[in-house]
């Protein structure tokens, strides 16, 4: 998808000049579709101007009648296929303007705005109508938009990941007076589009840092009432690139900091005002700036606090068909149970793929900290509600720092200390399974005690019903080392009944 940036000096121009004023107006580009950006460029015909006025009619019906501005530059966008008459009216003092007429005729429709470089334009007045609960899109959509900036971004198309079909699907989600309730809007977002995000913003740069160059995206108010894109981080690691659909708001409402662009030579240099901001249109039909991509300082996004949007993570393929998508139940280092197009089901890790950055190979995590591991954010500080987890538990690793590994668990995502955990290879290739069965029996109403060492009175870790699906690890004496529901212990032998030819294991047991 193209960007529609100003094409002054590319595209021919047309000149007007009135016989009775020598206002010039200049309108670019020469053949304009509905949907098109049209740039005007209004020159004064002599000094002393205190700025101009804009109106705009199509079909004998006005649009847009303007108040005075200083804006000498300006853009609209077409809406319908008719001829639009464009008036400047330059002001002079109270009884001395000067006006010029141009004809824009607008023929045919411009392409659908989509693709993984789009930047949409809330206030470019084509979203003033496009309804988003009591409000309209352009008026309170910023969440839309950002959303759908990261999707298209994901390589996802089609019509429904559009600000406006994304309106009408979860309208419910706009609150008066805030906007949209952006947590529960990405939450429910990601059930259809498979991405996950975090009830809690981050705010450590170093976690930032890392969901970055993972491919992540945030979703965030970069400024009081206003939300953004962010979906990468600079070579330099401290400036984070950012898609704002309004950054007219962020100009305005931004505090203590400034957009930045990147010179050629790579550097940034803030842009202090939006006319410093290249390509960066005002409109004249909402007297406001559109969007644009740039850059702001990692500290500074960090203090604001980011909401994860995360890509779907791990996929499933047995090599016969292409990855797709799933969602973790349980994981183990043998098998894992997980989501596969709403269906729980166990498989081989061997068949499951995902990113370990700081290793060459996929890796899981086994706590085996005296006492339950302690589950932290970025910071350091205990994740809420998931702030321990216990022996024995398998997480898989989607990153590996010097002191602590980055790990899913359940539906977030956390640190724990490399001293509180064994790391361990994903998968093997041939091993045994089976269940946990009472007297030879698996639909008992009976339990088993899972144990920490291959000893009667070693400390219990769980219990299990008869009829759950185990992976062996390794045996000893009268003991097995299985793996089950996400947890490594040991059991005693004569509680584990094989897997016949007609049951091989990966099936989900009711039981279980």
């Amino acid at each position: 998808m193209k960007k529609f940036w100003p094409l002054a000096g590319l595209l021919l121009s047309l000149l007007i000049f009135p016989a009775f004023a020598e206002v010039q107006v200049s309108v670019s580009p020469a053949s304009v579709r509905a949907g098109d950006y049209v740039d005007v460029s209004v020159s004064a015909s002599r000094e002393g101007a205190q700025g101009v006025i804009y109106s705009l009619s199509a079909g004998g019906e006005t649009i847009f009648k303007g108040e005075l501005t200083d804006h000498w530059t300006a853009a609209f966008r077409p809406r319908t296929e008719a001829d639009h008459v464009l008036t400047v009216t330059v002001v002079y003092g109270k009884k001395d303007t000067e006006s010029a007429s141009v004809t824009v005729p607008v023929s045919g429709a411009a392409p659908v705005q989509e693709g993984p470089d789009v930047v949409y334009q809330q206030k470019d007045g084509w979203w003033k109508n496009k309804k988003y609960a009591i409000r309209s899109v352009q008026k309170a959509g910023c969440a839309l938009f950002t959303l759908s900036h990261a999707l298209q971004r994901m390589g996802m198309t089609g019509e429904d990941l559009l600000p406006d079909a994304l309106a009408r699907t979860y309208k419910a989600f706009y609150v008066e007076g805030r906007g949209t309730a952006n947590e529960s809007f990405l939450r429910k977002a990601g059930e259809t589009y498979g991405f996950s995000t975090l009830p809690d913003l981050i705010t450590s740069p170093d976690t930032i840092v890392s969901c970055l160059k993972r491919g992540d995206f945030f979703s965030f108010m970069i400024v009081t009432g206003h939300i953004a894109l962010a979906d990468r981080i600079s070579e330099s690691g401290d400036m984070v690139h950012i898609v704002d659909s309004a950054a007219g708001a962020t100009y305005e409402r931004i505090k203590g900091e400034s957009p930045w662009i990147q010179l050629e030579d790579g550097t940034f240099a803030a842009a202090k005002t939006p006319e410093e901001m290249p390509g960066l249109r005002w409109y004249f039909e909402t007297g406001e700036y559109g969007g644009a991509e740039y850059w702001l300082p990692l500290s500074y996004c960090a203090g604001q606090g980011m909401r994860l949007i995360r890509p779907a993570w791990l996929t499933l393929s047995d090599g016969a068909e292409d990855p797709v998508p799933v969602s973790v139940d349980y994981f183990g280092s043998l098998i894992a149970k997980v989501i596969l197009n709403g269906e729980s089901v166990r498989v081989p890790v061997t068949q499951l793929q995902w990113n370990c950055i700081g290793s060459d190979q996929p890796l899981i995590a086994l706590v085996t900290r005296n006492g339950d591991a302690q589950f932290s954010d970025g910071d350091g500080k205990p994740v809420a509600g998931y702030n321990k987890i216990r022996y024995g538990t398998l997480l898989p690793v989607l990153e590996v720092q010097e002191d602590r590994v980055y790990v899913a668990w359940k539906d977030t995502f956390g640190y724990l200390s490399r001293k509180s955990v064994e790391l361990l290879p994903a998968g093997e290739t041939a091993f045994l399974t089976g269940q946990i069965a009472v007297n030879g029996k698996t639909t008992v109403a009976s339990t088993v005690r899972v144990r920490r060492e291959p000893k009667g009175k070693s400390k219990i870790m769980a219990e299990w019903k008869a009829g759950t699906p185990v992976a062996v690890v390794q045996e000893e004496n009268d003991y097995l080392l299985v793996e089950g529901k996400g947890l490594r212990g040991w059991i005693e032998k004569k509680y584990f009944l094989a897997d016949g030819g007609e049951s091989n294991g990966q099936t989900v047991d009711e039981r279980e």
